[in-house]
């Protein structure tokens, strides 16, 4: 019996400590989480060169999170939350654009150090805590625009004490996604040089009302100038309305230009030629840069026309089918957004081409106000060199003052710069990172400056 009692109290013992030893564990998380938590500014460094980096971070529930910053991928994207972990060593990990990261707080410091797992050559991080950041100097306001039937949900982007009642509009491209009006990155940039941006979701996605899967690009120029027409009911007053165009959204807003009058056009990728000029064009970019073969070239084009011009019958949907089956053997199906691709006879009239079929080219040739339009050097989606050859032939005489074009260098549709070394001269190079292009933020700031739109 004694023999029994001595072992029950060394189980006991045992499990104390062991319940003691987790404890502290515990502690020493919530203690090294409590060192970290707050906003840190830093960069990762690869080879002879760093980008910016920055990160707050916070708890949420019972949850460790990163709020993590890469101002070199705005206005496209750049912004994470993304979970944190800390193990009983204090070794802090979190995912990050370039990886999973590997971090060690030096307490006495406030830095943390650290690495990307698995990056060849290694990217280091740096971070050194920073002090609270003062109060937001803009004000957002939670929006909801009638059209008709259908309302638009979205968010008016205010600066406060820096105000140039200039207004923009921002008009997405091709494509059904709910972006975050709220936290929306163009709007973040340009708020600080006094411009107030109206950001809101596509008919049928995030809180807008409406079907984005059949709506025409009638449709969607109706909601911008709805959106327009709430500017210009608003109490601010704004002196100037304009609007942004990302990609297909560049038809969209040139569209909505037909009836009603912006006083400036920006246009991020937007084509300047028609709907089924690009379509042609970028197929034959899209064959060239993926190295394709003439026979799917042959193939992509037959595809194409009957996209545009098919009638709906079992014929043409056959056809399309049989085509589509040649995709795969040649490859070039990856060329086709799933809206190229009708599912039954009865869809063949709702494909993407032919509820967006527009020609902007007539209305750009009256439009007799300041136009912007920035191109990728490498983007076979758009090519730059159609696009803008159109754009000086549409602006003619004293017009061609109020245009400007940019050709952004080494940049694909969606603006990104792709990371690699690059050489400066026979025997210096450095290390260029990922990143949107830094010319479409400077020109885009340069072109508001110069048409007196800011400051």
């Amino acid at each position: 019996m004694i023999g029994k009692i001595n072992s029950m109290k060394k189980l006991i013992c045992i499990a104390v400590v062991f319940l003691a030893l987790t404890n502290l564990l515990g502690q020493e998380k919530q203690t090294t989480f409590e060192k970290i938590e707050g906003h840190w500014e830093g960069a990762f460094i690869k080879a002879n060169a760093y980008q910016r980096f920055d990160v707050q971070f916070y708890k949420k529930d019972t949850a460790y999170f990163s709020l993590q910053i890469i101002e070199d991928w705005h206005p496209q994207f750049g912004e994470f939350e993304l979970p944190v972990t800390i193990d009983s060593d204090g070794k802090i990990t979190t995912n990050t654009g370039y990886g999973k990261a590997v971090l060690n707080l030096d307490e006495k410091n406030l830095e943390i150090l650290g690495f990307i797992e698995g990056s060849v050559p290694s990217i280091s991080i740096n971070l050194k805590k920073v002090p609270e950041p003062p109060a937001p100097d803009y004000n957002t306001e939670e929006i909801t625009i009638p059209n008709g039937d259908i309302s638009l949900h979205g968010h008016l982007h205010s600066p406060i004490s820096k105000n140039t009642n200039t207004a923009i509009i921002l008009v997405g491209g091709r494509g059904c996604y709910a972006g975050s009006t709220k936290y929306d990155l163009y709007a973040k940039v340009l708020r600080k040089y006094g411009v107030s941006v109206l950001v809101f979701n596509k008919r049928g996605t995030g809180k807008s009302t409406g079907d984005c899967a059949l709506a025409t690009i009638d449709d969607l120029a109706s909601d911008v100038i709805a959106c327009k027409k709430f500017l210009e009911n608003h109490p601010k007053n704004f002196d100037k309305i304009g609007v942004l165009g990302s990609s297909a959204g560049g038809w969209v807003m040139v569209k909505a230009e037909e009836d009603t009058d912006f006083d400036f056009m920006i246009s991020v990728v937007g084509p300047a030629t028609s709907v089924r000029d690009q379509q042609m064009q970028s197929l034959n970019y899209g064959i060239d840069f993926y190295k394709l073969s003439e026979t799917a070239r042959t193939q992509l084009t037959d595809y194409t026309n009957l996209l545009f011009d098919a009638k709906p019958n079992k014929t043409n949907f056959n056809r399309i089918q049989e085509l589509l089956k040649s995709a795969e053997t040649e490859d070039w199906r990856k060329l086709l957004d799933d809206t190229d691709v009708p599912s039954s006879i009865e869809t063949m009239d709702e494909l993407w081409v032919r509820r967006h079929n527009y020609n902007p080219g007539p209305q750009l040739s009256e439009f007799d106000k300041p136009f912007l339009g920035i191109y990728g050097e490498i983007d076979w989606i758009v090519p730059y060199k159609e696009n803008i050859d159109r754009l000086k032939k549409l602006f003619t005489g004293d017009r061609n003052k109020l245009l400007k074009t940019v050709v952004a260098y080494q940049a694909e549709h969606g603006t990104e710069v792709k990371g690699k070394f690059t050489s400066l001269s026979e025997d210096k190079s450095y290390w260029r990172f990922f990143r949107i292009s830094p010319q479409v933020l400077i020109e885009i700031v340069d072109f508001l400056k110069t048409h007196n739109l800011i400051d």
